[in-house]
């Protein structure tokens, strides 16, 4: 009995310690299990705080850009600003200039418009005076006096600082509360959103509509949390996990709490597989304990790895997929199947070259063929996804090719960025600064052209009525005392007063035509050798004393409208008279498709400096004949209008070995972009 006692007591005795061990490595280990899955509850906590914040971060940021776009107007539109709030979805918001004072307001209120909100809410005073962006806690609206949250957003405009603040309703549908509802995945979960006052900003669950007090509405939550950040509590009979934080930037602090049996419920099975492992160790002895710890370390390993990965895809906020070395998607994360509006179904098995954009792919394929070839492990480029409704979504991808450890290809791993709203936007402000320039550059034109046009009005329009004038009252002063011939000068002069004056009329008229697009052109087959005799014709008949002469063949026929044609011939060879000096002659000759007209005088040519100069409104040059003439400025300027008008070109070239040449070219076959007509255009005087 007592050898048998003796052979006994040793197996006996190591059964019990084995049975101690286990027992005690059970209770570690649920122990363990049971503050992995804890922290793994407080690092989703704190991932949805961090959304929260992102969340507030991001919206920020849009808030300016939209304001930037949409309300930097000198007086914005209220249509441009009920659709800004609109596209947020607010059911509230206003607009405050440098002073805090209201400009615009949604819902529209009179009674606010105008007064001074920032002496009122404490946000909008710090994106006033402070000039950065400050998120409230839950304040009455200003335009219905409902709770909200708002979000002032400071920007800077060409007529100084603006606020805009848009208010979140303080309801279960508000978006904050809908963000809410997805932040943690887990049964019977309770998240809050309090402001620093202790009010229920937005929670994952209903409560009481209006302001809600989260002392009122979880007693044992809020005096659990008024002892420590985090821990557990006992409610209804129930023990509960909790654990809170601040939402940085924001007066906000973000709890959740779940019951510990849902917390845990995950555990169960390994709790039974682990008392189920403690009766196997206490039969089988050390080797199933060493297993069991073995694999306890393994699946601790295990679990932790997939953890941060999970973490890292499944609740990343860019998009993000693995695809085989042909291309196929294995593996994508939410944030991708929202990015090209598709569920996980319809991309996994998927070849990523049908959801690229076809002017995308063949550099794609060729930076794939890189990495295939070893000379990359990796690329990064910017390609166009083809998003399910059939427009593009603009990405920024960096894809990496992974190997095992033999070295041999396995897979891509591939982050994708949304840059299209970033390109739109960068698109529009472009777009939007080039129309401003060109805007700006109108005026400034507009402007010039004007200051031209009055100081033309005030000095070359006065200086022949003053003659009028002048000689009228010494006709009407000295009438019966003055000699004929004396009548007769002063006569002359009021004459040719009133001649100038009729053709600063003509050409201001023209000048209007034209700016207004009035003027129209009707061009004909014309013999221009015959026009060119005519013109000289009526030059010689007002002035017999400046002949010219024409060379050139009989008939040469080009399209030109008749009344601009004999107009633009009768203006150069005025311009050649008076500014130039005999002899003067005019050339027509045929020059391939086109009919060339020169038309040169041998003065003193215009000086090299004015060259430039020479075809604009309101400008004459300070050098030269031109001095001693009287004149607007608008003779060649108003001629080469009426030629592009017929599609004809004029040039100015020097004469040799002196003297001035103006060419005249003309088009030999009628112009598509230009009407022809048998009629002749609406006649019109120029100088």
């Amino acid at each position: 009995m007592r050898t048998g006692w003796r052979l006994l007591a040793a197996p006996l005795a190591v059964w019990l310690v084995l049975t101690c061990v286990g027992t005690g490595v059970l209770w570690w280990v649920e122990h363990s299990t049971k503050k992995a899955v804890i922290q793994r509850y407080h690092l989703r906590a704190d991932l949805a705080a961090e959304f929260v914040t992102s969340f507030v971060d991001d919206l920020i940021a849009r808030q300016r850009e939209q304001a930037k776009a949409f309300l930097s107007d000198q007086v914005v539109d209220s249509r441009d600003f009920t659709r800004t709030v609109g596209g947020f979805g607010y059911p509230a918001a206003v607009l405050l200039d440098a002073g805090g004072r209201v400009l615009q307001v949604v819902p529209a209120n009179p009674a606010v418009e105008g007064q001074r909100l920032a002496d009122r809410y404490a946000h909008l005073r710090t994106a006033v005076r402070e000039g950065r962006a400050a998120v409230s806690p839950m304040v009455p609206s200003a335009a219905q006096g409902v709770p909200v949250v708002a979000i002032a957003v400071p920007f800077s405009t060409r007529f100084g600082l603006r606020v805009f603040s848009g208010a979140v309703a303080v309801s279960d549908h508000s978006p904050l509360s809908a963000y809410l509802s997805s932040a943690i995945q887990l049964t019977g979960v309770k998240i809050h959103l309090v402001d620093s006052a202790g009010v229920v900003v937005a929670a994952n669950h209903a409560h009481p509509e209006g302001v809600t007090m989260f002392a009122a509405d979880e007693t044992d939550l809020s005096a659990a949390m008024s002892r420590a950040g985090r821990g557990r509590y006992r409610e209804n009979g129930e023990w509960w996990q909790y654990t809170s934080q601040p939402i940085p930037g924001t007066p906000w602090r973000l709890s959740a709490s779940t019951t510990e049996n849902v917390l845990y419920a995950s555990t169960a099975d390994s709790r039974a597989a682990g008392r189920a492992a403690l009766i196997t160790a206490s039969v089988v002895g050390l080797l199933v304990v060493v297993a069991t710890v073995r694999a306890r370390r393994s699946r601790h390993q295990l679990g932790y790895s997939e953890q941060r990965f999970r973490k890292l895809f499944d609740n990343s906020r860019i998009g993000m997929a693995m695809a085989d070395l042909d291309g196929r998607f294995f593996r994508v994360n939410p944030a991708l199947c929202v990015m090209l509006g598709r569920p996980e179904s319809d991309l996994v098995g998927v070849n990523f070259a049908t959801l690229t954009h076809p002017e995308d792919l063949p550099g794609c394929l060729h930076l794939i063929q890189d990495c295939l070839s070893g000379r990359t492990d990796g690329f990064d480029m910017e390609k166009r996804y083809l998003h399910a409704d059939g427009r593009s979504v603009e990405v920024i991808i960096t894809a990496s090719l992974l190997h095992d450890q033999a070295g041999r290809a396995q897979y891509f791993a591939t982050q994708i960025v949304d840059v299209t709203e970033r390109r739109m936007l960068e698109r529009a402000r472009r777009d939007d600064a080039a129309e401003l320039q060109q805007h700006a550059a109108r005026l400034e034109n507009a402007n010039e052209q004007m200051g031209d046009f009055m100081a033309m009005l005030s000095h070359d329009v006065r200086q022949p009525l003053t003659t009028i004038v002048s000689a009228g009252e010494m006709l009407a002063e000295d009438w019966t005392d003055m000699e004929d011939e004396t009548r007769r000068h002063y006569l002359r002069r009021m004459t040719s007063a009133g001649h100038r004056a009729e053709q600063l009329v003509s050409e201001i008229l023209t000048l209007a035509q034209m700016d207004s697009g009035a003027l129209n052109a009707r061009p004909a087959r014309l013999d221009v050798a015959l026009v060119a005799r005519q013109a000289v014709a009526a030059q010689d008949s007002a002035d017999p004393t400046n002949t010219a002469t024409v060379t050139g063949p009989d008939r040469v026929f080009a399209y030109a409208d008749p009344v601009h044609l004999a107009l633009l011939l009768g203006n150069l060879l005025a311009n050649a008279v008076k500014y130039g000096a005999p002899p003067i002659q005019i050339a027509v000759k045929h020059d391939h498709d086109r009919v060339q007209v020169k038309i040169s005088d041998h003065g003193e040519g215009v000086p090299a400096a004015f060259i430039p100069h020479l075809f604009e409104r309101f400008t004459r040059a300070e050098t030269g004949v031109a001095t001693t003439k009287s004149g607007t400025g608008l003779g060649l300027y108003l001629v080469a209008r009426l030629a592009e008008a017929s599609g004809a070109t004029i040039t100015y070239q020097p004469n040799q070995p002196r003297g001035a040449v103006f060419v005249l070219s003309l088009p030999c076959s009628p112009s598509p972009a230009l009407p022809t007509s048998t009629k002749p255009a609406t006649p019109i005087k120029i100088g």
